[in-house]
């Protein structure tokens, strides 16, 4: 059975600060930065998706998605998000609402996938965010940034997912939920792969600049 977490509201400090970001082994690269910040669009492009809510309410901070490792004082479990985009884009940045709630480190790999059959395909870009904010506080997001731009095709759905990697086994993440109350399709991987699931989706965007 998927894991969701609840918890009670904690009051957001506001500030914003850098991520330290790497580049997650397997899938293609390119440079790459990430940010906390309160603005899931610093870079003000298009928007190809997004379920996020007003400024100041931009997620579910009581209650989100375990993405956890093996050892992180839950069962296993890692999160993917589909979308559409309804345009010809080369998608530039991602935000997500992960954040971070027990066991070390403090890191999580964020990463945009092709559509393999309805589930989360071959990696198409990857990163590992460090120094999320804490689960409970709002609104700051984690922001990963590709300056070269990633083609996406109007019409064609793609995944970004939450996960945790060797190093990462007893760390707990948790993917808040959008405020839009979207009942939807998604997927759970527990360690046996990917599996389809329908319940209220994580919050998240992904922004670019459109082909024409």
């Amino acid at each position: 059975m998927p894991k969701v977490t609840l918890a009670r509201l904690l009051i957001c400090l506001g500030t914003i600060s850098l991520a330290a970001v790497t580049l997650a082994a397997g899938g293609p690269v390119s440079p790459s930065t990430a940010v906390l910040t309160q603005v899931p669009n610093p870079a003000r492009g298009e928007v190809i998706f997004s379920n996020f809510g007003p400024t100041n309410h931009l997620y579910e901070d009581t209650a989100a998605w375990d993405v956890a490792g093996p050892d992180g004082g839950v069962q296993r479990q890692w999160v993917a998000m589909p979308f559409t985009p309804t345009l010809d884009a080369e998608a530039t940045q991602i935000a997500v609402a992960v954040e971070h709630n027990t066991g070390l480190p403090n890191s999580f790999v964020l990463s945009l996938n092709e559509d393999n059959g309805g589930l989360p395909g071959k990696v198409i870009r990857s990163w590992i965010v460090s120094n999320a904010p804490k689960f409970g506080t709002c609104c700051t997001v984690d922001t990963a940034n590709d300056s070269k731009g990633v083609k996406v095709t109007k019409g064609t759905q793609y995944w970004v997912v939450a996960e945790t990697n060797a190093s990462e086994e007893a760390t707990r993440m948790e993917w808040d939920i959008s405020p839009q109350a979207i009942e939807g399709r998604f997927a759970f991987n527990n360690g046996q792969g990917w599996y389809q699931y329908t319940a209220f989706t994580s919050a998240f965007a992904v922004y670019g600049r459109s082909i024409r």
